[in-house]
């Protein structure tokens, strides 16, 4: 065991709250593919127990010494292949055993914040499950465990060593540099930045279909929309003409949607943005994640274009203090983080890139095609999708742009919202998106959200409920 380590202030928070409701799965995350064609569980279970001799964080256990949040590494809490043979007579039984492979609640201070299960239904058809906890891992961090494990589990088999990247540091190394720029004068600036983005604002407030709790229910579903690759491509030219990045156009328009929902001009959310800065951190995994605060601020004259001008330029200099912890934004302004009371922000929008990941994998990130097959480390694989991170706050958006298009996952508290509701904001939303695309220059205070769909419409999308 070793000594006790500092946690970051992302982790404090994430303790926080496994404190608060430990059996609750809201930070469950994970990734999982199907396997199409015969496996080894035997040099599988070997290759799980040598992706943990590589990444500490699989070792790791999360708990207090001394009233103190720390981490400790036990080398003998790595996770080892956990192989069940549910009785799936459907997908829908096989989807609910994934999920439930994954919804597990995890006891970080005894066992760790990582499973890795193999699903068998068939000879041929199996699903590997590798599921974490949000406190030592994120979406990226989820795909590096994918790319090593698969890797690691080919080495077994062919006998021909996996060429895996060298880490070059650890997590260590992230807290120490944010303890050094909450102290450094850089820090003093930043907070008086974030609170002067935040002082006379209020988060975005969706109006509930059931009236708020008085605790966090930690209770969610998703409801998913695909956008096919022609008006996704749309979208990239609009945003390059406009000298913008695709992702400010969208959230413009979902800006614009919240707007006229809830008849707020102005209002907060959140941007969940990596910290992976640093070509080191590359292919570490870890919670990498921070947030980012952006205001909207909407007039009777502002249109798509001029929304998606501002989302760019805050992105621009939210980056610049894109390392400083989200724990201190909220205390710097007098109010609790993402969940409860007087918060900063209570919605999320987030796009989610896969640009450092093997060519190869990535089309089992895209979730919303499970019939694309890949061929990886000698096995036959398809991509399946896995609702996660439900109940986290009222709302989260999550964007992937894949080979087929953009899918867009609403990620909401379903015990303040019906799932009709999610559905025509969602479609509400793709409304404001096709405007943003083909008439820019329209005020948003005046867009044709509501009623028929508009005569030419840029995003032909569909929207079903994903599973779970």
């Amino acid at each position: 065991m070793s000594d006790p380590r500092p946690l970051s202030y992302g982790q404090q928070a994430q303790l926080f709250l496994y404190r608060l409701a430990p059996h609750a799965t809201a930070y469950n995350t994970g990734i999982a593919v199907r396997i199409r064609s015969a496996v080894d569980s035997s040099a599988l279970a070997d290759a799980v127990t040598a992706l943990g001799h590589r990444h500490e964080m699989l070792r790791s256990l999360f708990t207090e010494v001394a009233g103190r949040p720390v981490r400790l590494v036990a080398d003998g809490h790595a996770p080892r292949l956990k192989h069940r043979t549910p009785a799936c007579g459907t997908e829908e039984e096989l989807a609910r055993a994934v999920s439930d492979g994954l919804r597990e609640p995890f006891r970080l201070d005894e066992d760790g914040a990582f499973r890795v299960v193999l699903l068998t239904r068939a000879e041929r058809d199996a699903v590997l499950l590798i599921a974490g906890h949000h406190i030592a891992t994120d979406a990226l961090s989820d795909a590096l465990l994918l790319r090593d494990l698969l890797k690691l589990y080919e080495e077994r088999v062919t006998g021909v060593p996996a060429e895996l990247p060298r880490l070059r540091t650890d997590h260590d190394e992230l807290v120490a540099r944010e303890e050094a720029l909450l102290a450094s004068p850089r820090g003093a600036r930043l907070a008086e930045q974030w609170r002067s983005l935040c002082e006379g604002s209020a988060a975005a407030e969706l109006p509930p279909d059931r009236p708020r709790g008085p605790q966090q229910s930690f209770s969610g579903a998703t409801y998913r929309v695909t956008v096919d690759r022609r008006p996704a491509q749309h979208l990239t030219r609009t945003a390059r003409d406009a000298g913008v990045t695709p992702f400010a156009v969208l959230l413009g328009a979902f800006q614009g949607t919240l707007h006229r929902t809830t008849r707020q001009r102005d209002f907060l959310l959140g941007c969940p943005v990596t910290t992976r800065l640093r070509p080191a951190t590359r292919d570490l995994v870890g919670n990498f994640v921070n947030t980012v605060v952006l205001r909207a601020r909407i007039a009777s004259e502002t249109t798509f274009a001029d929304a998606a001008q501002g989302v760019d330029a805050q992105l621009r200099s939210a980056m610049q203090g894109v390392e400083y912890p989200f724990a201190h934004v909220a205390r710097s302004v007098g109010r609790s983080p993402a969940a409860g009371g007087h918060r900063v922000y209570g919605i999320t929008f987030n796009f989610l890139a896969t640009a450092g990941l093997d060519v190869a994998l990535r089309p089992l990130l895209d979730t919303a095609h499970t019939g694309t097959v890949t061929t990886y480390a000698g096995l036959t694989l398809t991509p399946f999708a896995l609702p996660q991170q439900e109940g986290q706050l009222d709302l989260g958006v999550d964007v992937l742009q894949g080979d087929h298009g953009l899918t867009l996952d609403f990620r909401y508290d379903d015990q303040l919202f019906d799932r009709d509701s999610v559905a025509r904001l969602a479609v509400h939303f793709l409304r404001a998106v096709d405007l943003a695309t083909t008439a820019p220059d329209t005020p948003v205070a005046r867009a044709r959200l509501w009623g028929a769909p508009p005569p030419r419409t840029a995003v032909a999308a569909s929207a079903e409920p994903a599973h779970g």
